[in-house]
């Protein structure tokens, strides 16, 4: 039965993910709807369009099905335009030939695309959210500690928040690269299927994947994120955006806490919101949502440090060949952060 069940899940993975890539290529989406159901009043100054990309199952897909921004904006003359990508790289590639104007991506997202030579905006990061990344075991597995994890098989996504995860997990416990066996898989579907298959001893996932598995197969957590990695989400604009639009930035940004701060009051209803733009079960989703407090922080020192920590350590693991100055991405100007945003 629970076999059954894990082929069914795995194909369903599949399903979601290949539903996703065929909404987006390249850096332009082709998927394009507009949220809300607010309408320009007729003495409104029409002053454009505002594309926002966004990723299934994060919280501007949460903004989105809100769509409270849409009526915000659209009071100020702005008509909203989404854009639904299969992954953060993506999406920022397209942030970066101007074929949206404001998006998110994760740490470890932003920190590949900088180091290629892409320049990039910060303007704000989601609270921290580091139970939502993990390394687990069967239950059956001899593996109790890090420190069991020598010689043993770990696979992660390169580049990935479980990668940084390993690394920052191994260095405590003091184990060399070359002391484990890491092995790359592409995403959720690839993975939880080499890991039902034994072919993980360890196995790095995050949420809500990471609850679906802990939900479908009797794992144990060997460690989370909790004092070893933030597992942040960043947002970033086009310095077009930021330089010529600044009420747009501000006005996402006030809309978007709006937005969390209803998440972190109506999680069952963010649940099922996410169980049907993703197509999966309500019961693992909720679960990842209440281990998770939303909301949108200014990018400070101590955020910034957190990321160059995980940008530096890519470096170390030879992830990235050249290091890279997370302050020299960071340019909003003060007065642009909304006043519900510290």
């Amino acid at each position: 039965m629970k076999k059954t069940l894990l082929i069914s899940l795995i194909a369903l993975f599949t399903l979601v993910l290949a539903a996703c890539g065929s909404n987006s290529s390249g850096g332009n989406a082709s998927n394009t709807s507009t949220g809300g159901s607010a309408t320009n009043t007729p003495t409104t100054e029409q002053k454009g369009v505002v594309t926002i990309g966004y990723q299934k199952g994060n919280t501007l897909n949460i903004l989105k099905e809100h769509g409270n921004l849409d009526q915000a904006l659209s009071e100020k003359g702005y008509k909203v335009e989404w854009k639904v990508f299969p992954t953060g790289t993506v999406l920022l590639e397209a942030l970066n030939t101007n074929n949206i104007d404001f998006g998110h991506a994760s740490d470890g997202n932003a920190v590949f695309m900088q180091a290629g030579g892409h320049p990039l905006n910060y303007v704000a990061a989601e609270s921290p959210y580091p139970e939502g990344v993990a390394l687990v075991v069967k239950a059956d597995s001899s593996i109790q500690t890090v420190d069991d994890f020598k010689g043993k098989t770990i696979g992660v996504t390169k580049g990935g928040n479980q990668h940084y995860l390993l690394l920052v997990a191994l260095e405590k416990a003091g184990i060399a690269l070359d002391e484990v066996d890491i092995k790359f898989y592409k995403d959720a579907a690839e993975g939880l299927a080499a890991f039902t298959k034994g072919e993980f001893d360890v196995y790095g996932t995050w949420d809500p994947y990471l609850a679906i598995v802990e939900s479908t197969v009797e794992t144990r957590t060997i460690v989370n994120g909790t004092d070893n990695s933030e597992n942040r989400t960043f947002y970033f604009a086009t310095e077009d955006l930021l330089n010529n639009k600044a009420e747009v930035v501000s006005i996402i940004l006030q809309e978007l806490q709006n937005a969390d701060q209803w998440a972190n009051e109506n999680k069952q209803e963010v649940s099922q919101i996410l169980s049907e733009e993703l197509g999966l079960d309500i019961e693992p989703l909720q679960k990842a949502n209440d281990r998770r407090t939303f909301g949108v922080e200014k990018i400070g020192d101590a955020i910034i440090t957190s990321q160059q920590k995980l940008a530096d350590k890519f470096v170390e693991a030879g992830l990235l060949e050249q290091q890279i100055s997370i302050k020299d991405a960071v340019n909003i100007d003060d007065s642009t952060i909304p006043s519900n945003i510290q």
